[in-house]
């Protein structure tokens, strides 16, 4: 595991958010930052893979969103996707950042593509995974619901759970002991929401935490992505970009990610068979070869081919 400073960082509107900050210390090859804008049910630690594989030759920035973890509550209730992007901002100019590759995975998509809109200086390249441009609630779970009477009521449901969002407060400790029974993945699993290969110790503790999480916040946020959108920028991304889905992603179905590379020009797909929204905790090193690949071919930065091991019996290098 990489060491992760954390750095307290003030918003622009005065906000406390946590940012987060690891990467190369020594000498070689380092290339450009990554700056990882995180989905609505994970922090950094979900993203411990990709710290540890990319972390060697990259500085990796990421933050809490404002609300959730270790971020203080929005001043003035602003939790919309524009304020979370400029939150991202924020800390890059906190941590003396000039520009990088924004990592986006489910909700992080979004609000990269709202840092593309509003702040493109700060943008070198895009890596987006299972995420949409736009209004994911109008989408999510679509090849399930079809046609479902159901399915434009979804916004409103959720506009009335937020209101009474604090009622789930006494119950939080139960769901946090739910969500640790293996029983609660297996179901999940049978659902199609997860596959079998997913790191189940981490998904348990991203669950954990999320149980935990300030419920009137959570679903503020989540109904401020549901009513975001970025279509209309989708044609003007002049970044190289790679977009990543899963063929069984319940959220964000995969129809979205391959819309979005037929919007974006010369943007990359790279579809995962048997990948759920969760597929950088299901196919970790897949994904990371293929934005490593991206990083090299797109942005010019290859870290070089592994030294080749040294012959049986020879003499050690002098030093």
């Amino acid at each position: 595991m990489r060491e992760i400073r954390h750095i307290a960082v003030n918003a622009q509107d005065g906000t406390q958010l946590m940012a987060y900050d690891c990467g190369p210390s020594g000498p070689g090859p380092h290339g450009p930052t990554l700056i990882l804008a995180n989905g609505l049910g994970g922090n950094i630690d979900a993203w411990a893979y990709f710290t540890d594989f990319f972390g060697k030759h990259h500085r990796i920035v990421s933050w809490d969103y404002r609300g959730l973890y270790r971020s203080g509550a929005a001043a003035a209730s602003d939790y919309t996707i524009s304020t979370h992007a400029d939150d991202g901002i924020a800390v890059l100019r906190a941590l003396d950042v000039a520009e990088g590759i924004w990592v986006g995975w489910s909700m992080g998509v979004q609000v990269s593509f709202e840092v593309v809109r509003r702040h493109a200086n700060y943008v070198k390249g895009l890596v987006l995974i299972n995420g949409t441009y736009g209004r994911p609630l109008a989408t999510a779970f679509a090849p399930l619901l079809k046609q479902s009477p159901l399915k434009p009521m979804i916004p409103a449901i959720l506009r009335a759970l937020e209101a009474v969002a604090y009622l789930a407060e006494p119950a939080q400790p139960y769901a946090q002991k739910v969500v640790r029974l293996k029983a609660s993945l297996k179901v999940l699993q049978a659902l199609g929401m997860v596959s079998n290969t997913l790191d189940q110790r981490m998904f348990t503790e991203l669950a954990i935490q999320v149980a935990g999480l300030n419920m009137p916040r959570y679903m503020a946020i989540l109904n401020s992505l549901g009513d975001h959108c970025a279509e209309a920028i989708l044609p003007q991304i002049d970044r190289p970009t790679l977009v990543i889905s899963g063929d069984r992603d319940l959220f964000t179905p995969v129809d979205l990610a391959r819309e979005m590379v037929r919007r974006i020009p010369e943007a990359e797909l790279l579809v995962i068979p048997s990948g759920t929204h969760y597929t950088p905790l299901e196919f970790p090193e897949l994904i990371h070869l293929r934005v490593q690949k991206f990083i090299r071919d797109r942005l010019g930065f290859d870290v070089g081919p592994p030294a080749p091991p040294a012959p049986v019996g020879s003499a050690p290098a002098v030093q």
